[in-house]
């Protein structure tokens, strides 16, 4: 997930995982294999016969299924690979080596937009900071992180468009601002804030 904040802030790199760059590669080797034997065998597959309701034999779907063997193969070996190389990047914290996970909301806004966000979301109250106004298109984003090692969240803030994206300061949150962030979904953020009679972490409960 590109972010201009993180990327210009020293604790944290982008790095390439392992485990999810091998997972891709294996799965678009597997993709690549079909889309070889599917060309190998196309001529076969062209003459594939098909037993009707009736019990008759029929080659109406044969036309069908070599093209879409081919095509469903190909796809499948382009997409994985796309994702082994541009989608199994992960923001890593330096200080400590936690990875980050989390999501991204699209805000349609301007730059007020955006101030009016980053002081909702300093707060770390989600009575302060709920709902967040995500709508499908949008030139602000909002990037919620969460560094459960670390029990601390992160909230990044940007406004894309031409040249460079506009960027606010990193939001850290912690103890009950990180709690509120992780008890949430990218859903929940757009829901108003209901309250829940306290925190179920049990490290926060008096």
């Amino acid at each position: 997930m590109k972010d201009a904040t993180l990327a210009r802030h020293p604790d944290f790199t982008l790095r390439r995982s392992g485990a999810l760059t091998g997972v891709f590669a294996a799965l678009a080797a597997l993709a690549l294999v079909g889309l070889i034997l599917a060309v190998v065998f196309y001529g076969d597959l062209a003459q594939t016969e098909s037993v009707s309701w009736r019990g008759r034999s029929t080659t109406a779907l044969a036309g069908i299924v070599a093209p879409a063997a081919v095509g469903l193969s190909a796809f499948a070996a382009f997409l994985f690979g796309w994702l082994a190389l541009s989608n199994s990047t992960r923001w890593m914290r330096s200080s400590t080596g936690t990875a980050l996970r989390g999501f991204e909301l699209v805000v349609a806004g301007d730059e007020a937009t955006g101030d009016e966000l980053h002081r909702r979301l300093s707060t770390g109250d989600p009575a302060q900071y709920l709902p967040v106004p995500v709508a499908k298109k949008g030139d602000v984003r909002v990037h919620v992180y969460r560094a459960d090692a670390d029990r601390r969240a992160f909230v990044t803030i940007e406004q894309r468009g031409q040249g460079e994206p506009r960027t606010w300061p990193l939001i850290e949150l912690a103890d009950r601002g990180y709690v509120q962030v992780k008890r949430r979904t990218a859903a929940d953020f757009a829901k108003p804030y209901v309250a829940s009679g306290g925190s179920t972490d049990p490290q926060l409960r008096s």
